[in-house]
């Protein structure tokens, strides 16, 4: 069993974006933004390009956008490519991430000069949590989401983990494909898709026992969380579910394989497993109001901050996307109170209301930026 980090020996370390170039991301032809180390706002009529600077924050962290899989849909309308300059304070050294993505061809991502040869040695170097209004139905409705959820908060904290799960899906891609051809062609041959599911069976045990270690530790937090942010006596947890709790991998292929040869594809496996969330022991989905539901996903997306913050003794990027949206002033006032505490660091935000973010920030004495964005241009920055 690990859970082997990417920690340091010292503690409450803040990653502190300090200034981001966009050249020819999504609707900015050429911006550069200077942030404050604790609170940005970013406010603007919808459509403006709020939601874009947190993506490209995301991106320079991550190394992906956080909307979208298919790089060619970031680049401005009509050029041949994007590029990202982030300026990172990481606690121990100030970086500059350089990313460069032409439509044709290969992304490229430097660190202060040098480049990196693979996404996975640029993962986990600086810690980041988004939050947007499309997580309440995605995080309901799909179990991919899902589990994407459990492998971004254990790949940030565990190179390892990232390793078996990037092996994993390239040998069931591979096993897949054979499923495929030997469906198509009525042709069979069980020694050799033995072969290539060997490799699949000990990076999914270790795959299945790091899920299972840190679901305990995320219920936990949860749980926690969601009672201070609702303030309701409602009971909720979260279940980690996986075959693999029943039968190591290899039992679950042998027992599934006549299922797997008519449909040509994997059946059994962890990527299979999901989370499923309950609200006083009924499905969430059931029982749920729309506040519920929000309040639900975001005490989930501030778990997975404290348990980064909590293996890595980092404080992660923080970015909201339009949460505010129908909540009162007082929540919100009480919400920005939480995020100015312990064990939060910088905290990036969009609002359509500026007033209202100004008079909040005002109220409890925090540090803020507010940047007001129009047409991927920051027209006014205030604070």
């Amino acid at each position: 069993m690990f859970i082997k980090t990417f920690c340091y020996s010292f503690k409450n370390v803040i990653v502190y974006i300090e200034h981001i170039k966009l050249t020819q991301f999504r609707n900015y032809a050429l911006e550069r933004l200077d942030f404050d180390a604790k609170f940005n706002v970013l406010v603007g009529n919808n459509g403006m390009g709020k939601t874009n600077v947190l993506d490209a924050v995301h991106y320079s962290c991550i190394g992906k956008s956080y909307f979208t899989t298919m790089d060619k849909f970031i680049a401005m309308q009509g050029q041949s490519f994007f590029r990202l300059e982030t300026g990172i304070d990481d606690g121990i050294n100030k970086e500059v991430v350089v990313i460069k993505s032409p439509l044709s061809g290969r992304k490229e991502i430097e660190l202060s000069g040098k480049k990196m040869t693979k996404l996975s040695d640029h993962v986990g170097r600086f810690l980041c949590v988004l939050i947007a209004p499309s997580d309440i139905h995605a995080m309901l409705d799909t179990s991919d989401e899902r589990r994407n959820y459990i492998n971004n908060t254990i790949s940030q904290t565990s190179r390892p983990y990232l390793d078996d799960l990037i092996l994993y899906h390239q040998i069931l891609k591979r096993r897949n494909t054979m499923l495929k051809a030997f469906s198509d062609q009525k042709y069979f041959d069980s020694l050799l898709l033995q072969s290539i599911s060997k490799g699949m069976i000990e990076p999914a045990q270790r795959i299945y026992e790091a899920r299972q270690k840190i679901m305990v530790e995320l219920n936990q937090s949860f749980q926690t969380i969601y009672t201070q942010l609702s303030g309701s006596s409602e009971s909720c947890h979260i279940v980690y579910e996986s075959k693999l709790a029943e039968h190591s991998l290899d039992i679950l292929f042998d027992s599934n394989v006549d299922k797997d040869r008519i449909l040509g594809r994997s059946t059994q496996g962890i990527h299979k497993d999901d989370l499923v969330f309950y609200m006083n022991d009924e499905p969430l989905k059931n029982y749920a109001s729309q506040g519920q539901l929000k309040s639900f996903v975001l005490a989930l997306k501030l778990a997975q901050y404290h348990i980064l913050h909590q293996i890595t003794a980092k404080k992660p990027v923080l970015l909201l996307d339009d949460i505010f949206d129908k909540l009162d002033q007082s929540r919100v006032k009480h919400l920005l109170h939480i995020l100015d505490q312990e064990p939060f660091g910088q905290v990036f935000i969009t609002d359509t209301g500026e007033s209202r973010m100004r008079e909040v920030l005002s109220d409890i004495s925090a540090n803020y930026r507010i940047f007001t964005i129009e047409n991927g241009t920051a027209v006014h920055i205030h604070g």
